[in-house]
């Protein structure tokens, strides 16, 4: 299992600079954090609200493996 104590100062740099640049939706974020040579357009448009909604799908797909 990876180091769980890698996550929460992640998560809060992420916070940090959302909150500094707040018209980012979180694909723009990530996609410009991470600078690929790749486009991902699907990531760099979808709006927060689809986000949340993508991160639902996969929190009731993992909880479902796990049983």
């Amino acid at each position: 299992m990876r180091d769980i104590e890698r996550i929460k100062p992640i998560i809060e740099r992420l916070e940090k600079l959302w909150l500094e640049n707040p018209d980012f939706r979180l694909g723009q974020l990530i996609m410009g954090i991470t600078r690929t040579e790749e486009t991902n357009p699907k990531l760099f448009y979808m709006e927060d609200d689809e986000f949340l909604k993508k991160v639902d799908e996969l929190e009731k797909l993992l909880t479902e493996n796990r049983k």
